[in-house]
């Protein structure tokens, strides 16, 4: 399963940490800060090709 996760903070908090850490033992994990990474024609085809979207 392709899980993306969007996050809006610069730093995870733990717990956020603990998911992507799990979902990355059994599943493809992208992690992007939006606002960091400004290329929302990447970010829009990598929500298309993920199974699940996560957005903290």
């Amino acid at each position: 399963m392709k899980i993306l996760y969007l996050l809006r903070q610069e730093t995870p908090d733990e717990t956020v940490k603990k998911l992507i850490e799990e979902h990355k033992k059994a599943n493809e994990v992208t992690v992007i800060n939006i606002n960091e990474n400004k290329n929302y024609d990447g970010i829009v085809d990598l929500i298309a090709s993920s199974d699940r979207v996560i957005s903290w």
